[in-house]
């Protein structure tokens, strides 16, 4: 929860600094602090820092407003210039550019020391940084021990995260080529986080290896999905097209002491997402059917007993053999029985789906008019998705 512009101001507000410019970007998130005196310089900021100009490297050929439109390209949260020697005053154009961009702009006078501005906001932010780390980590304390509720209740209490509130769980999932990846991940936190911190309230937000963990705390089941919408919209902005994440949302819980499940559900979904059973864009899991009553079988055991004694021998020989039975059953149970349907939708003639039906009765000895049956190897396969 990064700490917003305006709150870091009310630190410094005796030090004799004047917003000439961008009043409108004051709730803009800080991430940290940075020195920045040359156009070359700016390529150093990840984007979320309070820039601090003096005006002493800028060359003949770089204005000051060459150097606040990198800074700004860079995403940093606002600048400060310290008037002097180097720069005397702001030019219209310069304020004229930062009002229209919504990017905080304020002048120090030179008899103030810009290292005890930059101490004052380093001191809050890493206070700031320090409240972040409490809290997510009492946040994966509920969802990974959930019977041990002295390591979550009583903490996120202190920040007012309240036992009896409704929370639902929001997972983004990435798919890593490597490890150098989760940089990525985590710039990508950070961006999150500075969009919902404009807009809402009582939400946590952090990094789970190689996902994103969106807390919801005290929302209806509608705000619930608009604020997962916005996200999902989001995720479109801030990734390439070939790296879009799998998205998953729980249910909301009664309480703080179940949010644990909400977790595991949007873990299933997004799991579910990335083995493309359904659609990137089906993220509820008030949407998801059958997989709802499925998703709550914790027993592994009793899964995988049920998939071996239904689906699982058509599954191995496909292993075996390198062929599609266990498709065309999937397709043929969706289509009601129907072979012409599962034929168009596979692209093949009526009589290869023909064929094939009376090889999957041979493996695993059943007839498939069998009501029953169809019922059980359905189970099956919607279970096998979650393993």
């Amino acid at each position: 929860m990064a700490i917003l512009l305006r709150s870091l101001i009310k630190e410094v507000s005796n030090m004799d600094i004047t917003l000439v410019a961008g009043e409108s970007g004051m709730n803009t998130p800080v991430s940290w602090v940075h020195m920045v005196e040359t156009v070359d310089a700016t390529s150093f900021l990840d984007g979320g820092e309070v820039a601090f100009v003096t005006g002493i490297g800028l060359s003949k050929q770089d204005t000051i407003l060459d150097l606040i439109s990198n800074i700004h390209d860079r995403n940093a949260a606002g600048v400060f210039v310290n008037l002097g020697p180097f720069i005397d005053s702001i030019p219209e154009a310069v304020i004229k550019y930062c009002n229209e961009k919504e990017f905080p702009l304020f002048t120090v006078p030179w008899k103030i020391h810009l290292a005890e501005i930059i101490r004052k906001f380093s001191c809050e932010i890493t206070k700031d940084d320090q409240k972040h780390m409490q809290i997510s980590s009492s946040f994966m304390n509920a969802l990974f021990f959930p019977e041990q509720e002295h390591l979550y209740i009583t903490p996120l209490a202190q920040y007012g995260f309240q036992p009896n509130w409704q929370y639902a769980v929001c997972m983004l999932k990435f798919t890593l080529n490597d490890s150098t990846d989760i940089p990525y991940i985590e710039r990508l936190t950070l961006q999150m986080e500075r969009f919902l911190k404009h807009y809402y309230n009582n939400y946590a937000v952090f990094r789970l290896e190689e996902s994103i963990i969106i807390i919801m705390a005290d929302y209806t089941e509608d705000e619930v999905r608009e604020l997962v919408a916005k996200i999902f919209e989001r995720s479109r902005t801030y990734c390439s097209p070939d790296a879009l994440p799998s998205i998953g949302c729980g249910r909301l819980t009664q309480s703080l002491r179940c949010i644990y499940k909400s977790f595991q559900q949007a873990k299933s979904i997004t799991n579910l997402q990335e083995r493309k059973k359904i659609s990137k864009s089906n993220i509820f899991y008030s949407d998801m059917g059958i997989y709802r009553l499925l998703m709550s079988v914790t027993d592994t055991d009793a899964i995988n007993y049920f998939c071996n004694e239904t689906i699982m021998p058509l599954v191995d020989y496909d292993k075996t053999n390198n062929s599609n039975l266990t498709e065309v059953l999937r397709k043929y149970l969706q289509n009601n029985g129907s072979v012409i349907d599962t034929a168009n939708e596979m692209y093949v003639h009526r009589n290869t789906i023909n064929y094939k039906l009376k090889k999957i009765e041979e493996i695993l000895d059943v007839d498939l008019s069998s009501l029953d049956f169809r019922i059980h190897a359905a189970l099956g396969l919607y279970l096998l998705d979650l393993l």
